[in-house]
């Protein structure tokens, strides 16, 4: 295959060395008005004021994706990568698009099908739900809470953001982060066992801090790219792909379970059959960016008898920056709690059984 000029030379440093000299997040000077709407709303700590503009500093983000949010000037822009997949799909590589389970809120009343033909229409050999990323994960949790030594406590891995967040700010608390690999994860390396470690897969969700998670060095070849619900979204528009103009199709196997309610704050812990119990305390499940600092902070420094803490960095990721729909949090959470219901009721269980065993 032959790529050129910046696409080859972004992807020459993403193979080599897991990293990218592109910032996740930067600024557009000539659009920041220094509200400081960024710098308060910042949970790392991540952004300062130079030469009368908001800069971020690279080395403190974590990824969230707040100052995105926040930035009433769209000052805030990610790092964009719709070139990068845009010159994959037009190579001769089988392509798998791992789409992440927020994605009913991303498109509304829309069937799920013709969301999956969406994806076919614009390139992709294979569509492929996280979520069942998502149920593999929850399963290991249930094995490491169920075998885990008394006293052992552990920080769920779920949110990239929440992991680079303790790496960076909370390092003594590394040896606590749960030895599982997040949902995207775990769905690519289940997608490179069933289709061939030659396919290259696509991460699309609402995360940001995903992008920096894929580039990770013990995690390179993995997931080839990642795209947020906005970028689709774009590339959707950009190519005329629209609902109405595609025939319905089903996602490719293996298809998920209760790793549908992932993007729901507490998901984790419902998919998992692993219960919040306000007596025990033993597990406990704490959203947001105000929320997992003190949290983890408390983790840390407190006496406790917690057993799981599963923090998100967003209200769920159902709130990802990486969204382009801005619906009400709980229109939001309808829509991804009534696919999951609808999809609970009419996966076949045997062939959900017979995946999770095999990965």
């Amino acid at each position: 295959m032959f790529f050129t000029g910046l696409y080859s030379k972004y992807k020459k440093e993403h193979f080599m060395t897991g990293k990218t000299s592109m910032p996740l997040v930067r600024t557009l000077k000539e659009q920041c008005r220094m509200c400081y709407s960024c710098v308060r709303e910042c949970p790392a700590k991540a952004i300062r004021i130079s030469g009368g503009q908001a800069e971020v500093i690279a080395d403190r983000c974590i990824g969230c994706g707040n100052c995105v949010r926040v930035c009433s000037r769209n000052a805030k822009v990610v790092r964009n990568s719709k070139d990068s997949v845009s010159g994959l799909l037009k190579t001769d590589f089988r392509v798998a698009a791992l789409v992440a389970p927020s994605f009913p809120a991303e498109f509304p009343a829309v069937s799920y099908r013709r969301v999956v033909s969406m994806f076919r229409e614009l390139g992709f050999d294979y569509v492929v739900e996280v979520a069942f990323g998502a149920d593999l994960v929850s399963a290991e949790y249930r094995k490491l809470i169920k075998n885990s030594e008394s006293g052992s406590n552990y920080l769920g891995t779920t949110c990239p953001a929440i992991v680079f967040y303790i790496e960076k700010y909370h390092p003594s608390l590394v040896p606590h982060l749960a030895p599982i690999a997040s949902p995207m994860i775990a769905c690519a390396r289940g997608v490179h066992k069933i289709y061939g470690s030659d396919v290259k897969t696509v991460f699309i969700g609402p995360c940001i801090a995903k992008k920096d998670e894929a580039l990770r060095s013990d995690l390179a070849g993995d997931v080839y790219e990642v795209l947020t619900f906005t970028e689709i979204s774009e590339m959707f528009v950009e190519a005329g792909i629209n609902p109405d103009n595609v025939t319905p199709t089903e996602f490719d196997p293996p298809h998920a379970l209760k790793g549908t309610l992932y993007p729901i704050g507490g998901g984790l812990l419902q998919a998992a059959d692993l219960n919040e119990d306000y007596l025990t305390m033993d597990i406990v499940a704490a959203a947001g960016h105000k929320q997992f600092i003190q949290a983890i902070k408390e983790f840390e420094t407190l006496e406790h008898n917690t057993r799981l803490l599963e923090v998100n960095c967003c209200e769920g990721c159902i709130s990802g920056s990486g969204l382009s729909k801005h619906l009400p949090l709980y229109a939001r959470r309808g829509y991804v709690s009534n696919y999951a219901k609808k999809r609970y009721a009419s996966v076949d269980r045997d062939a959900n059984e017979k995946f999770l065993s095999q990965l």
